[in-house]
């Protein structure tokens, strides 16, 4: 997901408002924001609330709204923004034809007012989702347009990294997926992407028989997804213990990860919902 960085929303029943709000600020109050803003500034962080709170019906419909009044004042760049966002979560509760609708036009805009970081963002979000739903051609050719748009400039470049090992995992190509993901581990990244660098290097050395680096990849893996409190990361990182412990031989000590990541996954779907069941632990 991509953080705000500014926003702006207004609905067509706000237009009045507006005019009203642009005339009073003629007086030697000070000027506020219009209404619209103000409402779109709080439905973008109440949308960012409720993702942390792991509530993605309430997320999407919050970042819906904000795109939606950004679109009504035209706020070209904070409406992309917003559709960013909206198609991270979009992909989360399995609208993935949503999500990539909401992604198709902006790396191919050609306005000025959309920043290359943007148009590079919703092509890389495009690659994920194609990555996740097993497209790799298209993942493949998403990631390149955002490896181009970006020119190496880009903030999220430890995320594109790892996606390019990811798909090179799914082609077998094992020693390109390490290198990859290695790259990732030893140039420093946020620890989200850190951790996915370490479990898809564990996923790599497993497949090529380097079971003990493996281990301590996925363990790595697992204490910053523990950080970070993402139970389905944790449970997969449990998983890819349990089963390097398996091919060693150590069938006592795989069996007892194997049962701790059930036990998070379990624990995980009983969580109370909020608006809806479909929660992000």
């Amino acid at each position: 997901m991509i953080k705000k960085t500014t926003g702006l929303h207004p609905a067509a029943f706000l237009m009045s408002g507006l005019l009203l709000l642009s005339m009073a600020g003629c007086g030697s109050a000070p000027a506020r924001q219009p209404v619209a803003i103000e409402l779109a500034n709080k439905a973008d962080q109440e949308a960012h609330r409720a993702l942390r709170d792991g509530d993605l019906m309430r997320a999407y419909e919050l970042f819906r709204q904000s795109m939606l009044f950004q679109q009504s004042v035209d706020n070209h760049p904070a409406s992309a923004l917003a559709a960013i966002n909206l198609s991270f979560v979009s992909h989360k509760l399995g609208k993935d034809a949503i999500a990539l609708d909401l992604l198709d036009s902006i790396p191919t805009d050609s306005t000025v007012q959309i920043s290359s970081e943007l148009r590079a963002a919703a092509a890389f979000r495009k690659g994920i989702i194609y990555a996740d739903t097993g497209k790799i051609d298209k993942a493949e050719a998403a990631l390149q347009l955002a490896l181009q748009i970006c020119n190496k400039q880009c903030s999220f470049g430890a995320g594109m990294s790892n996606l390019g090992a990811r798909l090179a995992l799914n082609k077998g190509d094992y020693t390109t997926a390490l290198a990859n993901a290695k790259s990732v581990i030893s140039n420093g990244a946020e620890n989200d992407e850190l951790a996915n660098a370490q479990r898809i290097a564990a996923l790599a050395e497993s497949a090529l028989g380097q079971h003990e680096a493996a281990l301590t990849h996925y363990q790595a893996a697992l204490e910053l997804d523990k950080e970070l409190a993402l139970s389905s990361r944790i449970a997969e990182d449990l998983r890819g213990i349990a089963s390097v412990l398996h091919k060693l031989g150590r069938i006592a000590e795989a069996e007892i990860f194997a049962r701790r990541a059930e036990s998070v996954t379990t624990s995980a779907r009983l969580l109370p919902g909020k608006s809806t069941k479909n929660i992000l632990p």
